[in-house]
């Protein structure tokens, strides 16, 4: 039987105690009733299922309207599980290769990993399974150009969108800096990383990089977030002054902005897997944003016409 909670009374079928699919009005009593449970009622009885009093006409009609808002009760109920069960996604590495999602449109969001040199971006990019710790002796190795990982989601947005997230990690150093330009303009959403053992980090990221963001993006409300990196350092070595200082920099900065802040180690995975969801629900919650990615969607979903057949 379906719950009551937030539903209407009207909505009930006072014999089945159910949601009811085919209302009928009772004419005589003027309640309605489901038209199956209805119906049995009357084989053996000449009396109203809710007052028990006799009735002198058994004539029944259908309630349209009822229907009607019952139908779109449903929906709603329906979209709102959907976007819960949504919200519990995750990002898995490379392609989507379910068969029931080929002929589905692609949102196809775009992430930049910013900030300066060192302070873990690539780590964070090629952390295993986003939530996963990396091995215990990783190579690290500089960034000279944006790297491009690809991953997906495992649900469908809004049951009919597959997700596709492509993740670049840009170049941090100085030198390399003119190659991330594009992916200022063309990024849905941005993760600006600061090494939480290095003030100058947060510096940099604070005067170059987001000013960079919101000067090239294409977008004028593209999603971003602070990922504070490298927090195991801070327990292995914890300065508590130093500690202090940094997350008062940190909050200073995001409460002006109303930028989520996340501590993170991109090494071990911790948080890993919250800050990107936080970011992607950010950017699909972001009307602006969503409606530009549908468009594209659509551009790209688009069947080919069927092409002209020659005569010859």
């Amino acid at each position: 039987m379906a719950s009551a909670t937030s539903i209407s009374l009207d909505f009930i079928c006072p014999i089945t105690q159910d949601i009811m699919v085919e209302p009928v009005l009772l004419v005589e009593d003027g309640h309605s009733y489901e038209q199956s449970a209805l119906e049995q009622w009357l084989e053996y009885h000449n009396t109203s299922p809710l007052t028990n009093k006799q009735l002198n006409n058994r004539q029944f009609v259908p309630n349209r309207n009822l229907k009607s808002t019952i139908e779109d009760f449903r929906r709603q109920q329906t979209q709102s599980t959907s976007a819960v069960d949504f919200r519990s996604f995750t990002l898995r590495s490379g392609r989507p290769h379910n068969a029931k999602w080929e002929h589905c449109p692609q949102l196809q969001i775009i992430i930049s990993l910013l900030g300066p040199s060192n302070v873990g971006k690539s780590v964070l990019a090629r952390n295993a399974g986003y939530g996963r710790p990396m091995s215990k002796n990783p190579v690290y190795i500089v960034t000279i150009q944006t790297d491009v990982l690809f991953f997906y989601l495992d649900r469908l947005f809004e049951d009919q969108y597959v997700v596709i997230v492509q993740l670049h990690d840009c170049p941090g150093n100085d030198r390399f800096e003119a190659v991330s330009d594009r992916h200022f303009r063309n990024c849905h959403g941005a993760v600006l990383m600061a090494d939480v053992t290095d003030f100058q980090s947060f510096e940099r990221l604070e005067k170059y990089w987001y000013k960079r963001l919101r000067e090239k993006s294409s977008f004028d409300n593209v999603e971003a977030v602070l990922a504070c990196n490298k927090v195991d350092l801070l327990e292995a070595e914890c300065d508590p002054s130093h500690r202090e200082r940094f997350f008062q920099r940190a909050d200073t900065f995001v409460s002006s902005l109303q930028m989520p802040i996340i501590n993170i180690s991109a090494l071990r995975g911790d948080n890993v897997q919250i800050l990107f969801q936080q970011l992607i629900l950010n950017i699909l919650q972001n009307e602006s944003l969503v409606k530009h990615l549908k468009q594209y969607a659509r551009q790209v979903h688009k069947p080919a016409s069927n092409p002209t057949k020659s005569c010859c």
